[in-house]
């Protein structure tokens, strides 16, 4: 790894950018495609009235969310139509970097583990894509312990699921590195006490683990 990580027995990594290739304009251009030309207006709706974060807590059904989407378009779609197009974002799985989670595994010079906001609808679409591609049932067979945020009911970057992970876990905040590709993750991750690393777009994961047999 490009730092030192001699006091660094753990690792909590995040998903979407990290592991999973994601790009939240593919999703936007689906929507408009759709005809929902105000999809910016339908988005800022969600924000403001947390049905994003309701949803990326599971306190909100998929037919609860598929019905705001709707309400707040003039045009008459079906349920299918609205979750491609909600789901166009999640892209693909480098091998490169399966290979590296599952090296790192095997090695046992870390204990690995996963912390994401996600939801119970791209749950199911790239967990179906992990299979696919690599025949591997599941996020949750590549780490010691995988948490989503659709099913703690809590999300980043919230102190209270930082402070979850490392209870459940039995980590020691400071022989841990959370690595996200969100700033406020990381802010909020090193305010409980973790070592975290912004991954910007400028490296991935591969990039950090140099020293790892087999992960290009």
């Amino acid at each position: 790894m490009q730092q030192n990580t001699d006091h660094i027995d753990n690792i909590i990594f995040d998903l979407g950018g990290v592991i999973l290739n994601i790009d939240p304009f593919q999703t936007v251009s689906e929507m408009k495609k759709l005809g929902i030309g105000n999809f910016d207006a339908v988005y800022a709706h969600l924000r403001h009235t947390h049905t994003l974060d309701k949803l990326e807590k599971g306190l909100i059904t998929q037919r609860d969310f598929i019905d705001d989407i709707l309400r707040q378009s003039d045009q008459r779609l079906t349920d299918e139509q609205v979750l491609k197009a909600w789901n166009a974002l999640l892209l693909d799985f480098p091998g490169e970097r399966i290979r590296l989670l599952q090296s790192l595994k095997e090695s046992r010079r870390y204990r690995t583990y996963l912390l994401s906001n996600t939801n119970a609808i791209h749950y199911q679409v790239y967990s179906r894509m992990l299979e696919e591609q690599f025949s591997i049932r599941g996020l949750e067979s590549l780490f010691e312990r995988a948490y989503f945020s659709h099913e703690l009911h809590m999300r980043k970057p919230d102190r209270e699921i930082f402070e979850y992970v490392i209870h459940d876990s039995g980590v020691d905040p400071q022989r841990t590195l959370f690595i996200d590709d969100a700033e406020a993750n990381v802010q909020a991750a090193r305010q409980v006490g973790l070592h975290a690393y912004h991954l910007d777009g400028q490296a991935t994961i591969n990039d950090l683990f140099p020293e790892q047999p087999a992960t290009r």
